[in-house]
């Protein structure tokens, strides 16, 4: 009885805040559209200022012309360029570097049309120095390129495209086309230079393979005189080249078949092909043998009437010789080649350089390139009005925040609680 007497604990629920936060999101919506509406023409004539001052402002721009040059740049083609390309190639193979290297044509134009020197040459022609009150050359030449200069590469087709701009449509033709003229000019001056310097190379160049010429044929004759070599017949010459050419490839195969048997067994098929090989080689080199005996009159390894000296040494005299004919023969293909580049070099140096196919002119345009008033009017449209809305919100939405920031303040506090 005294238990059912005892005061029972009272439960008080209390709804979370949270359950309507989604009605009050919506509210909130609803108060700013209501906020900037109040303030609907504040907002229109803001909107009507930006979009007056932006008309006002293209009106007061001047219209900008726009001078378009195309070209290609073209290696011109005559016999001079077509003999440095057939004797390059043969030139490198021989070990010899020769000269300069592959480049882009189309980025050595755009390089070059931005060079000091083709920039100053525009600027002082048309005195922009002093028509721009430009203090400084070095300044002048960077707003030189941003306020007159547009440049372009059509990297599939290879059209380069330059632009002159200005508020004269005669004068925007007549720069681009001079700094076109400005930019053949530059490259002819150093093709010259650079044909020069390879004329001055190759020059030396063959008077240097000339003289390794002359030292190979002294060698060989001198060796020729030492061991009676001279005396050969053609007959006899083929032979020594067939034996010693032998006797060069069996001393081949016998390295490549002792490094076959270091890693192969004695019954695998490569090898065995190898060692057939050089006993075929080996059989061909005592027929050759045999056949020398044989002009001998068969007086074995005595000495031959026809070549006056030991059959034994026709291998050895064999390798020495073809030794001074290799050297000689390299020596005069050397020779020939350089002579050829450098007639070809001297060749460039009088009639062949590079220069570029114009495609369009520019002429005076009859049409604006700029401002775009259009455009223009849009933009400060845009920008009126957002701001002039964000302007007309901003005191709704800043009540709003702090709102926000108090109630989670609260929340917090009564999660602790």
């Amino acid at each position: 009885m005294e238990e059912n007497n005892k005061p029972q604990p009272q439960y008080i629920y209390v709804q979370s805040p949270h359950h309507y936060e989604e009605d009050e999101t919506e509210i909130d919506l609803l108060e700013l559209f209501s906020a900037v509406w109040k303030k609907k023409w504040f907002i229109i004539f803001v909107t009507f200022i930006f979009s007056a001052a932006a008309l006002a402002y293209s009106m007061y721009l001047p219209f900008i012309y726009r001078g378009v040059v195309k070209f290609t740049p073209q290696q011109a083609g005559s016999r001079a360029a077509s003999l440095m390309a057939q004797y390059g190639g043969m030139a490198s193979m021989l070990g010899i570097s020769l000269p300069g290297g592959a480049t882009s044509p189309g980025q050595t134009m755009l390089a070059l049309i931005k060079s000091d020197s083709v920039v100053d040459t525009m600027i002082d022609k048309y005195n922009l120095m002093e028509e721009n009150e430009w203090e400084y050359r070095i300044n002048a030449r960077d707003s030189f390129l941003e306020t007159y200069v547009e440049t372009n590469e059509d990297t599939n087709t290879g059209i380069i495209t330059v632009a002159c701009l200005n508020e004269d449509p005669q004068l925007a033709a007549d720069m681009a086309n001079t700094l076109v003229d400005e930019l053949q000019k530059k490259i002819a001056a150093m093709s010259l230079e650079d044909a020069r310097q390879r004329t001055k190379f190759f020059e030396a160049q063959t008077l240097q393979t000339l003289q390794e010429l002359t030292t190979a044929e002294e060698n060989l004759m001198n060796y020729q005189k030492s061991s009676g070599v001279i005396e050969l017949t053609e007959q006899s010459k083929g032979l020594l080249t067939s034996i010693a050419t032998l006797n060069d490839r069996i001393a081949a195969k016998n390295i490549e078949i002792s490094s076959m048997r270091s890693y192969l067994k004695s019954d695998n098929p490569r090898l065995k092909l190898a060692e057939s090989q050089l006993q075929a080689m080996q059989d061909e080199l005592k027929k050759l043998e045999a056949e020398q005996k044989s002009k001998d009159g068969g007086r074995g390894l005595g000495a031959s009437k026809e070549i006056g000296f030991s059959v034994e040494a026709i291998p050895e005299l064999g390798v020495e010789y073809q030794r001074y004919v290799r050297e000689l023969r390299l020596a005069g293909t050397k020779y020939e080649t350089m002579i050829k580049n450098y007639e070809a070099a001297k060749l460039a140096e009088l009639t062949d350089f590079s220069t570029i196919s114009i495609i369009d002119y520019a002429t005076p345009p009859d049409y604006k390139y700029k401002p775009k008033r259009a455009r223009i009017c849009i933009m400060g449209f845009l920008l009126g009005g957002f701001l002039s809305t964000m302007y007309a919100a901003w005191p709704n939405f800043k009540k709003q925040m702090f709102a926000d920031r108090k109630k989670d303040e609260d929340d917090e506090d009564y999660d602790d609680d």
